[in-house]
């Protein structure tokens, strides 16, 4: 799964990456501990044009009554999106790509977890896969909310070593096909949704700062030290 991830970017960079515009005026700020709830840049297609904007990270589906409802929806399993209620529309229309510069991932050991850092070999920026959606509240006047989710799949073989899912990651060629909302070859598109190859993910254990959201700051993705070895 992916709970927690880190984004440090700024908007330009991210225009000249995506070859998007922005959707609206916003900034972004670094944050080392992007929780579920955030609002994050997310990349999405609108017509022929890519845009960049600030969607709630954990999907309120259509249908939902209430927002809370998309707190359990931070991740999607690549295999069964087409069977779940929740994904198989936006599957087809409303895929995004989500940002990412790392994530955290915690490893049982002992009764514990231990956090750590993962990131891609040959890339400061990573491009997860995922699904986003439109939720328009019951009461009249108030504002749709914009929100999506992380695609997962089988971990690779370095990331199997702390948990037994990652984040499905594209490819930049890739990009135009998963984007493209007139796109509806599932068959393909879950061709996508693949393990990353071994050889260009590493990570490092950190401290336990990070289990707490409310923390931040560029410390978090120090090498943990044991003080007592």
């Amino acid at each position: 799964m992916c709970g927690r991830y880190v984004l440090k970017t700024t908007l330009q960079e991210l225009q000249q990456k995506y070859g998007a515009v922005p959707e609206g005026t916003f900034t972004i700020e670094e944050n080392y501990n992007v929780a579920p709830s955030l609002r994050m840049p997310v990349i999405v297609q609108q017509g022929a044009q890519r845009k960049i904007d600030k969607y709630r990270w954990g999907l309120i589906p259509f249908w939902a009554k209430e927002i809370n409802s998309g707190y359990s929806m931070i991740n999607a399993r690549a295999e069964s999106l087409e069977q779940k209620k929740s994904y198989a529309r936006p599957f087809k229309s409303k895929r995004c790509v989500v940002p990412v510069s790392g994530f955290y991932e915690w490893k049982k050991s002992n009764g514990e977890k231990i956090p750590h850092y993962i990131t891609q070999k040959s890339s400061v920026l990573m491009n997860f896969a995922g699904l986003y959606e439109e939720w328009k509240p019951q009461k009249e006047g108030e504002a749709p909310i914009k929100s999506f989710t992380i695609i997962t799949t089988d971990a690779n073989d370095p990331v199997s070593e702390l948990h037994d899912r990652m984040p499905a990651m594209l490819l930049d060629e890739e990009l135009d096909i998963w984007l493209d909302p007139n796109n509806q070859d599932t068959s393909a598109l879950k061709d996508l949704l693949r393990p990353w190859p071994n050889d260009d993910i590493s990570f490092y254990r950190v401290g336990r700062e990070v289990n707490n959201a409310r923390n931040s700051g560029k410390k978090l993705i120090e090498p943990y030290r044991d003080l007592f070895s």
